[in-house]
């Protein structure tokens, strides 16, 4: 979610204008790409623009998959989330989101 200041006018003593902030309002952006997507048994939901939640069909988290910069451009990090130990385990990053949810799939 992007913020936009909404501006009033307000006249001062030498009818000149200014500007004065009233409030904010929140400004959506609409997404390009889907928000949930399917990658074998496994449901992507998009939860920001650089992180996804993997889950399983009845919706228990297998993890999450974020983006992250790096010198050679972006690369994806998958982390498993372990039930039992109730944390997550950083999986190592790869080239592609898609290799990302893969690595949770597989791994």
């Amino acid at each position: 979610m992007v913020s936009r200041t909404v501006e009033a006018t307000k006249t001062t003593t030498n009818q000149q204008e200014a500007p004065v902030q009233t409030s904010t309002e929140p400004a959506f952006r609409i997404r390009s790409t889907p928000v949930a997507r399917s990658r074998g048994d496994l449901r992507v939901l998009d939860v920001r623009d650089d992180l996804s939640r993997v889950t399983r069909t009845n919706g228990e988290i297998v993890g999450y998959v974020d983006r992250v910069d790096v010198a050679g451009g972006t690369a994806y990090r998958a982390r498993r989330y372990v039930a039992v130990e109730r944390r997550f385990v950083e999986l190592p990053n790869v080239w592609s989101a898609d290799d990302a949810v893969d690595c949770l799939r597989w791994g």
